[in-house]
């Protein structure tokens, strides 16, 4: 299974996690060794970018949206997913019952 945390590293990093969520991303590297490993291995390049001047920064055009929650995205649509799943599961058992109830 994947993790659902998989990609909030760089978010972490960077500081654009909601105090809410840096402190449940927090809880969850203490107890799942590949993402604290990645969290690692990219703490590097989130060092070297605030080593940047000010100066060689690209102006963005407009404001810099939100970061997303990509693994609560992903959980919605799963739950989604697995909802109409188990209605089209329903729905066939209730057609195909209804179709040996109409033979007998």
């Amino acid at each position: 299974m994947m993790c659902p945390f998989r990609e909030w590293e760089a978010a972490y990093l960077l500081g654009s996690l909601s105090p809410g969520d840096r402190q449940v991303y927090e809880r969850h590297l203490a107890a799942c060794p590949p993402c604290e490993h990645e969290v690692c291995r990219m703490a590097g390049t989130a060092g070297l970018l605030s080593r940047v001047p000010a100066e060689w920064a690209v102006e963005s055009p407009g404001p810099v949206a939100e970061v997303p929650r990509p693994a609560r995205d992903r959980g919605h649509l799963l739950v989604t997913l697995s909802v109409l799943a188990a209605v089209l599961v329903a729905l066939l058992v209730f057609v195909r019952y209804r179709s040996w109830d109409d033979t007998s």
